[in-house]
């Protein structure tokens, strides 16, 4: 029979079945007879407030008077505890994020095929087929709604070998989670996804050689690289019968709310909100993927910079970094330390700053004491979302021997 005692109660021969109140992540490896009483102040000193235990197995010091008794303490296996962090179940079900992964990952593989195909028509004079791109949206949009934090993890992940294509692409997921997050209607959503497909359309009939730039351009050339958003209205306008939001959207989504935007120098009110959630996601994005001409900066380098950039809503650049889910729990992430660590649970205050496990030291090439790190109280931070193979490492198998065990 279980009970539950407090820890000045418990007495040598009792049998520990687990921990019932603890002020740290201690936890029982392998249940038995407490032996000594230094088990007992171990367990005092490690923060236990009381225990559950058996009592039908318990053999109390007191009344261990017969030969019989004193056997059975002796070779009884003795209690075992470890200190082990609290799962959320979030990370119990990490097999089912895995899952959602894989899913997500062959739809992002499939659009980016689509995506490409629809730029190559553009810049061989073919009429692009504007369809294909509403049945691909309807597909991240239902991929959001399943799993968000999965195609999250994918936009971290970057394959910098045409800009373009993943840059719409994983605009479009953004302002789809972006759209949701905020409880906008299905027609709005749909809308926004398809727009972050299409507003940087023009970019496609621009001459190479200006995005081959590998040094700072010239006013010349920002004249020329700001005349996408025209050219991108004319395609639209030319071959398709698209949603009013969704050409409005590739006009102004380089606007701001300050006046520093193009081409109109709109502001205020004047810049609908769909345009500035447009211009947010798409700053983010560029920011944080690396070009010829600068390296890329990390998600919370560029969150902290819009988050004091007068050019954009603070409030909108908030419900973004709410709405974004950059860390998932599961998550493999790059610390700055130089380690590996799997994201366990999300800070509801930081969202960029979660409590991590790491596991792996990345310089030495090896596996490390597993340690729980809470990122809002410490000078490590995450660099990026990696993925296992990288490392090659077997994620699943770590946690059944880590976590499950």
């Amino acid at each position: 029979m279980n009970q539950s005692i407090g820890i000045d109660e418990v007495k040598v021969g009792m049998y520990l079945v687990s921990l019932h109140e603890c002020e740290t992540n201690l936890q029982v490896k392998s249940q038995g007879l407490i032996k000594s009483t230094a088990t007992i102040e171990s367990l005092k000193r490690r923060g236990v407030k009381s225990i559950i235990i058996d009592a039908d197995k318990s053999v109390h010091a007191s009344h261990v008077k017969s030969q019989t008794d004193i056997t059975k303490l002796s070779k009884e296996n003795d209690v075992s505890v470890e200190h082990k962090p609290a799962l959320s179940p979030q990370i119990l079900d990490f097999a089912k994020h895995q899952e959602h992964l894989a899913k997500a990952d062959k739809l992002y593989t499939q659009a980016r095929a689509l995506q490409s195909r629809f730029i190559k028509q553009l810049r061989s004079g073919d009429a692009p087929d504007f369809d294909v791109l509403n049945a691909m949206c309807q597909d991240v949009i239902d991929s959001v709604f399943e799993n968000n934090e999965a195609l999250s993890c994918l936009v971290m992940l970057k394959d910098t070998s045409d800009y373009l294509v993943e840059h719409s692409l994983n605009c479009a997921i953004l302002l789809s989670m972006f759209a949701t997050h905020r409880g906008m209607t299905q027609a709005e959503i749909e809308d926004l996804t398809l727009s972050g497909l299409l507003m940087d359309l023009g970019m496609a009939l621009l001459p190479d050689e200006l995005a081959a730039r590998q040094d700072e351009y010239s006013q010349a050339d920002l004249t020329l690289m700001r005349s996408h958003v025209d050219i991108g209205a004319e395609i639209v306008e030319r071959y398709a019968d698209l949603p009013p939001m969704v050409r409005e959207v590739i006009l102004n989504h380089h606007e701001r709310v300050d006046g520093s935007g193009y081409p109109k120098q709109k502001s205020g009110e004047a810049v609908s909100i769909y345009a500035q959630m447009a211009g947010l996601v798409d700053t983010y994005d560029a920011m944080i993927t690396d070009r010829k001409f600068r390296s890329s900066r990390t998600a919370q380098d560029v969150l902290e910079k819009l988050e004091t950039d007068a050019s954009f809503d603070s409030e909108l650049v908030e419900a973004f970094i709410a709405a974004i889910g950059l860390y998932p729990v599961g998550a493999l992430v790059h610390l700055s330390s130089g380690k590996l660590a799997i994201v366990v649970q999300k800070h509801p205050k930081y969202p960029l700053k979660p409590k991590v496990m790491s596991f792996y030291s990345i310089r030495n090439k090896m596996h490390t004491e597993v340690k729980l790190t809470d990122l809002s109280k410490s000078s490590d931070k995450i660099k990026s979302v990696v993925r296992p193979e990288e490392f090659d490492l077997n994620l699943p198998q770590f946690f059944k021997k880590v976590f499950r065990s």
